[in-house]
This record gives structure tokens, C-alpha cells and sequence, in this order.
């Protein structure tokens, strides 16, 4: 019953993971969101041939489906950020710079980066714009939250302006406004996960 009103959800922007890939030059390490690395595991084993959307060319459709989406426009937007941006590790098919429903993909087995062969990131664009507001405010309160019982769980006890400053650090990739953070504690509090000290009213106490 104590858990009754609480529920997960996958939030793509919060994971990160490193990858190493093995190209023809050289083997190089590269950083990718959560969603990106699953991505670029699809295609570990295939070999792509030298005709373009051959043997070893995986389509749009199969990716999608592995990847386990709900809209494909996030699936467009991963594949593109692999393979049309400023590190493509994917080859594919169709127009470039766009992704459509029957393009394949590969992987750049020839990709090389020259100004950092030791490692770099692949922005991955923002997955917030395929959502209206209200859907991106809902993620953004998810986060918060989460971000506030991970900081308390492991503190126990910290003050207003302590606590507010741990989540603003650790939500740095989207700089959450101060009064939003404000009202999530208040949320929460009224859910039973925080505590105010019964002796100094700006100290919170994590209820475990």
C-alpha cells in the first residue's frame, strides 16, 4: 500500500554510457546517451557488405522495433544524431541529413574522427520537442523528484539551501527553475517521503 502511488518511467535523457567501437584505422571510445548506446549495440555482428542496404544493413523498421519506442520520431532523431551529425558511425541509405521509414543502416566501419582519437561525445538533440509542454513539465517534475529522494536518501537530513543546491547540481542538463524544485519538496513532503524538522522548519528529514 506504501507504494501504491508510485510509478517508473524511462526518462532517455538521464542515462549516459561509454562505447567502445572498432573501426579500420583505429578502435576509439566515444560517449552516448543510454538510448544511443542500445542503438549502436543493434548492429554488433553485422558486417555491413559493400552494397549500400545489403547483407549486414539493418532497416529503420527492425530498429525501431528493438528499440522499443513509443513514437517513432525518437527513433529518427537517435538514428540521425549517429549518422548525420559531426560523428557519423552509421551509414545509411535514402536523402541525406534525413531519416525516413525506408532507409538502412550500417555501421561507418571506414569512420575515423582526426582531432579526437581518444574519445568524444555524440549529442544526442533534444527528445522533449516530439512532446507537448504539459508532457515535458511532467518528465521534468519526474526527474525532480527523483533527483530529491536520491539526494536525501542518501543524506538523511539536509537543510533548504543544501538540498536545493545538490538538485540544481545534479540536474545541470536541463537547470530546473529554483521554485519548481521548491514545490516538488513540498509535494513530496505531503506524500510522506520528506519531513519537516519539528525544531527548524527549513531542515528536511528523509522518511525512509
Amino acid at each position: 500500500e506504501q507504494n501504491n502511488h508510485r510509478k517508473i518511467k524511462w526518462l532517455h535523457s538521464l542515462g549516459q554510457a561509454t562505447v567502445r567501437g572498432k573501426f579500420v584505422k583505429a578502435d576509439t571510445s566515444f560517449q552516448v546517451t543510454t538510448l544511443q548506446a542500445v542503438c549502436v549495440l543493434l548492429f554488433n555482428g553485422h558486417e555491413p557488405s559493400e552494397e549500400k542496404g545489403g547483407q549486414g544493413w539493418l532497416a529503420f523498421g527492425d530498429i525501431h522495433k528493438q528499440l522499443g519506442c513509443e513514437e517513432e520520431m525518437i527513433t529518427k532523431r537517435v538514428l540521425h544524431s549517429l549518422s548525420c551529425g559531426k560523428f557519423p558511425i552509421l551509414l545509411k541509405t535514402g536523402r541525406p541529413k534525413r531519416i525516413d521509414k525506408e532507409d538502412k543502416f550500417a555501421v561507418n566501419i571506414k569512420f575515423h574522427n582526426k582531432k579526437k582519437p581518444r574519445g568524444f561525445k555524440i549529442p544526442m538533440p533534444s527528445l522533449e520537442e516530439s512532446h507537448n509542454p504539459k508532457k515535458v513539465e511532467e518528465d521534468r517534475s519526474i526527474a525532480i523528484e527523483a533527483a530529491i529522494v536520491r539526494i536525501m536518501k542518501a543524506r538523511k537530513t539536509l537543510d533548504h539551501q543544501e538540498l536545493m543546491t545538490e538538485v540544481l547540481r545534479h540536474l545541470h542538463f536541463f537547470h530546473p527553475n529554483p521554485r519548481a524544485v521548491k514545490r516538488r519538496i513540498e509535494h513530496l513532503i505531503e506524500r510522506e517521503y520528506l519531513m519537516r524538522d519539528e525544531n527548524e522548519s527549513n531542515k528536511y528529514i528523509y522518511i525512509s
